[in-house]
């Protein structure tokens, strides 16, 4: 048997996290919060998540603030490589990697009930089933989740997964009591190291200190989470005291940061777990050949000036972040559509009978700047587009759950998984529109892969595949960028995933 020591050092480079690009210290001296003596935080959230059931949704606004401070997953994979414990306190994994058994700890889910092994083996069995790809992918090679004793969970692959070990200390990895599921979507029971005491939808989220959390007692007792659609308004409010944070500022808002100095007022961090990419998408359904001609109207650096903010992005045509090995800037050896005006306006033509609907989102500012650019530049090279303008709700409800997809052309921005697109046949496309056999059998082999090398040969084989066929069409890879307090100590870059862990800050 394999110890968690020997394995965690061995996928050092596959693990969630990677490297810090800038750490607290620097900013100008300011007032000290009127938070600071109580030990309690106002942050702020730029969107709604709608709902919280991290089951069913893998919208970024639930991923910031429910896993790792209410749900913890079974382990929590740090960015040296190195695992800890999490729910599972210990784990001995096979030589051959079929096998892992997860020792559960001895502890209470906030509500005060024990933690069992049944509620172990349901939330495995419910991510296993989630409609969220980036869940139940992490099961494929699972073939059974079994209970060995009161304490012990062996789960059994057909094959080596390193999909499956990541995805316990992420999303995928995330435990909730059996009892508590139906109510998941309001009020998410886990052990971390907080409660939600409520959610207000369109307004806030409330948390306070998990008195039977397992772990070291969070410093700060109560957070308060403001959700706060205009990012002008936000940064107003950090710059007035009345809040502490913002975690995640949106690449609309990189210039007026850099014009008001607030980079020098307040600590700024760039972090690549928030860090996404902003890519086109075309449904799979049309012409490969009308793709392609879409594909050469983007202008790559259009987009990067637009945001007024080149050093929070880059131009790439892979979908990945700068941190993952198979990633690619943009080049003319990695672009095989690159953007030619010319030859678009030249190809229109074929396909000027052909309506193109483009949804949008109206609210989402990060969204809808690129549609602002998008949309005419197709116009303009003579393609028939029309823009169907709608809210993050009706968006979530229209194309997420769409099926088959409900448009022609999209723009969406979001993790970098690549095992997201996964989809043998085209029957089964829902919103990400992409379903490709070499693709899926690429991953697939990577997944399998017995060492680091043949892991990224195979990632770097599917990377190509996808940028080939012109349905998923990256334009620039956006890093995670946040403004603290300057006395706010103790940012961890996220493990579990995105996740803002509220339990490292102190005072």
């Amino acid at each position: 048997m394999q110890s968690k020591g020997k394995f965690g050092q061995r996928l050092g480079a596959m693990a969630a996290a990677a490297i810090m690009l800038a750490a607290f210290g620097g900013a100008e001296a300011m007032a000290a919060s009127p938070r600071a003596a109580e030990n309690k935080v106002v942050l702020i959230a730029r969107q709604d998540p709608g709902t919280l059931d991290y089951v069913t949704s893998g919208l970024t606004a639930l991923r910031l603030w429910i896993p790792a401070n209410v749900v913890e997953p079974l382990v929590y994979f740090n960015k040296d490589g190195s695992v800890e414990p999490g729910v599972a306190e210990s784990w001995t994994i096979s030589d051959d990697k079929l096998t892992y058994e997860f020792k559960i700890r001895k502890t209470n889910f906030s509500d005060g009930t024990p933690v069992t092994v049944e509620d172990v083996i349901y939330s495995l069995n419910t991510m296993k089933a989630s409609p969220v790809v980036n869940n139940s992918s992490a099961y494929n090679a699972v073939t059974a989740i079994e209970k060995v004793d009161d304490s012990t969970v062996k789960v059994t692959l057909s094959q080596p997964s390193q999909n499956f070990w990541r995805g316990m200390g992420s999303v995928a990895g995330l435990i909730q009591p059996e009892h508590a599921a139906g109510t998941i979507a309001t009020n998410p029971i886990g052990t971390g190291p907080y409660v939600l005491k409520s959610y207000t939808t369109n307004s806030t989220f409330e948390f306070e200190a998990n008195p039977n959390y397992w772990g070291t007692k969070p410093t700060i007792t109560a957070a308060t989470v403001r959700i706060v659609t205009d990012g002008t308004a936000g940064l107003n409010a950090l710059e007035a005291g009345e809040v502490d944070a913002v975690p995640v500022i949106t690449i609309d808002l990189w210039e007026q940061l850099t014009k008001r100095e607030l980079d020098k007022k307040f600590t700024l961090v760039t972090y690549p777990q928030i860090g996404e990419p902003t890519y086109a998408v075309f449904n799979q359904k049309l012409d490969p050949a009308l793709r392609q001609a879409l594909a050469a109207t983007l202008d790559r650096q259009s987009y990067n000036d637009a945001f007024g903010a080149a050093w929070g992005a880059e131009n790439t045509c892979t979908f990945a972040l700068p941190n993952q090995p198979w990633y690619s800037p943009e080049s003319p050896e990695t672009c095989p559509y690159p953007f030619d005006y010319e030859a678009a306006m030249a190809k229109a033509p074929e396909f000027a009978s052909t309506p193109l609907e483009y949804a949008s989102l109206s609210d989402v500012p990060d969204l809808s700047l690129p549609a602002d650019i998008m949309i005419p530049a197709m116009q303009g090279a003579g393609f028939n587009v029309t823009r169907n303008a709608i809210d993050l709700a009706r968006y979530s409800q229209l194309i997420f759950q769409g099926r088959p997809p409900q448009f022609d052309i999209t723009v969406m921005s979001g993790d970098a998984e690549p095992t997201q697109w996964a989809c043998p046949t085209p029957d089964k496309a829902g919103w990400s529109t992409y379903c490709s056999q070499p693709y899926t059998d690429a991953l697939l082999a990577a997944d399998a892969a017995p060492s680091d090398e043949e892991y990224l040969a195979k990632m770097k084989e599917a990377a190509d595949i996808l940028r080939k066929d012109a349905v998923i069409v990256p334009l620039i890879a956006k890093k995670g960028v946040g403004l603290f307090d300057a006395e706010l100590k103790g940012f961890l870059e996220p493990r579990v995933l995105v996740a803002i862990e509220i339990g490292k800050l102190h005072w």
